[in-house]
């Protein structure tokens, strides 16, 4: 790994020093008994962690505040140029605050470090003479480090065609504060029904559960994200030798592809390693050569309730594995199947398509429809 980023640099090494050497199970995606509990275990830590650092971090946050008052942070007045009367700031308690929260974030960052890490050598991957074996490790590392490595787009790939920018922005926005406005609204609740009897502290206080379930949520998506990553690969491969033996002689199907594929981003509005993979290996087995200034035609929809059956049933496939590989079928999912099985251009039903999902995520190795 190239990184200049110490911390993928660490989370890297630590993936790869696997104490198995890939001498354990060689089918990273079936799921053994031993496994599943093992993952089960590590889930439990991990988001009990999580969730312990969040309570800690609103105890240590407000106690000292109330306990100790002005003598510990006391408040400064300050000027603003745009105002005439001075405010009153607490600079220390501010401080506090920050530092408090660099930690909280430093240590939840420790714990999906090791979260990944340990994931990774239950299931012993990825195996080291995988030929996407560098692609598989930088994978886990975003998601340890819960970044979006939007790879997608090397390949002209666009999750968000057809969205404007504000859309987008907006859409990023929601999902960022999540947190804090159902914090807001906890306190808004405690408030309303202790009336005037609530103590500020008390009120304040009431973050402890929000933050401590946001930090488990956190934790247990990133849990989610790895079993993803690591059941997904040796299922896209095959998925792909048998997609082209279907398809190769079907020049309708072989001109609408990377539309496909496009169109498995779009459905989930979000980039995905997963589909970054399916979108790389599928492209590849086909023999089409990725291309970066590749953009979504808007027309494909039309074309697809014209094409053929054959064509419709490699969409079809392609369309459900897309679904099933991050994990969850979303109720805007189970709409949108519902709206193509009606345009006749999706062979599977919702139920059909959960199934697949499950299957998946549950590390039975295949899934039965593709």
């Amino acid at each position: 790994m190239n990184s200049k980023n110490p911390l993928e640099r660490y989370l890297y090494k630590k993936i790869i020093n696997n104490p198995n050497g890939g001498a354990g199970d060689r089918e990273a995606h079936v799921l053994t008994a031993e496994e599943s509990d093992r993952l089960r275990k590590i889930q439990i830590r991990s988001m009990f962690r999580a969730a312990l650092a969040g309570a800690l971090g609103v105890v240590a946050l407000y106690v000292p505040h109330y306990a100790y008052g002005t003598a510990l942070f006391p408040i400064s007045s300050m000027t603003l140029p745009f105002m005439s009367d001075p405010i009153e700031v607490e600079v220390t308690f501010l401080l506090y605050s920050f530092i408090l929260v660099v930690i909280e974030i430093a240590y939840l960052t420790y714990n999906n470090i090791h979260t990944v890490k340990d994931i990774a050598h239950a299931c012993n991957y990825p195996l080291p003479d995988d030929p996407f074996f560098e692609t598989n490790v930088e994978s886990l590392v975003a998601v340890g480090l819960e970044r979006n490595i939007k790879s997608q787009s090397q390949i002209g790939i666009n999750p968000f065609a057809g969205l404007s920018k504000w859309q987008v922005m907006m859409f990023t926005i929601i999902n960022l504060m999540k947190a804090a406005m159902t914090n807001f609204l906890f306190k808004l609740l405690i408030k309303r029904a202790l009336g005037r009897y609530a103590f500020r502290l008390l009120v304040d206080l009431a973050g402890i559960p929000i933050y401590a379930f946001w930090n488990a949520y956190a934790a247990r998506t990133v849990i989610k994200e790895t079993r993803v990553r690591i059941m997904a690969n040796p299922i896209i491969k095959d998925f792909s030798k048998k997609l082209y033996q279907e398809q190769w002689d079907n020049p309708e199907f072989v001109k609408e592809l990377y539309y496909m594929l496009d169109f498995v981003a779009i459905t989930k509005r979000k980039f995905h390693g997963n589909h970054y993979m399916l979108a790389l290996v599928i492209l590849q087995e086909f023999g089409i050569k990725p291309d970066t200034d590749h953009e979504y035609d808007d027309e494909f929809l039309d074309r697809m309730e014209k094409a053929s059956p054959k064509t419709i049933e490699g969409f079809s496939k392609i369309n459900l594995l897309g679904m099933a590989l991050d994990g969850v079928i979303s109720k805007k999912e189970e709409l949108l199947i519902y709206t193509w099985r009606k345009k006749g251009i999706y062979n599977y039903t919702t139920e059909q398509t959960k199934e697949a999902t499950r299957e998946f995520f549950e590390g039975q190795g295949t899934i039965s429809l593709v």
